[in-house]
């Protein structure tokens, strides 16, 4: 998965994904799953000001807690401030945001393109030329087609051009 596409389905930039990243000392190659849970940090902090390390280990729990709870919740230590998430509701736009990438907004792949290797017989076969002669002349030694060139050309000189 390229980074292009990893931003995508996270829902962010590639330069967002990239310093998020960063800040949490994430390594790991571009998955699937790695965007779930940086998707929901990133709709956590922007939601909440959460700090973006705390954010991640929230949407750890709530992913976590997934398919038992369809809500996941956490409340401060005096119980003044809570923050539910709607873990279903995530994941049906996380849902939507894949078919995307996958769809419409994936990366070119670098290089040329593969070149489909095809059978030049059957390619002419297709477009109508009548290749049993060619069969049969692959058929013969390089002495017999000497032979049936030099026949040729004493056919060609024998010839004569007669004007109507």
């Amino acid at each position: 998965m390229t980074l292009g596409e990893f931003a995508t389905i996270v829902g962010a930039t590639p330069r967002w994904v990239q310093n998020a990243r960063a800040i949490l000392s994430v390594r790991t190659r571009y998955a699937i799953e790695d965007a779930k849970r940086l998707g929901l940090t990133r709709v956590l902090a922007e939601a909440t000001g959460m700090p973006l390390t705390r954010a991640y280990r929230a949407a750890a729990d709530a992913l976590g807690a997934w398919p038992g709870a369809h809500e996941w919740s956490e409340e401060n230590g005096d119980g003044s401030v809570r923050v539910v998430v709607d873990v279903e509701r995530y994941l049906s736009g996380f849902a939507a945001r894949l078919s995307r990438s996958r769809n419409y907004y994936a990366e070119r792949q670098r290089g040329r393109p593969a070149v489909r290797v095809r059978d030049a017989v059957e390619a002419a076969r297709k477009y109508g030329v009548d290749i049993t002669l060619l069969q049969e002349n692959l058929k013969l030694t390089p002495g017999e087609l000497l032979r049936r060139n030099d026949e040729n050309v004493r056919f060609l000189k024998g010839l004569r051009f007669v004007a109507p």
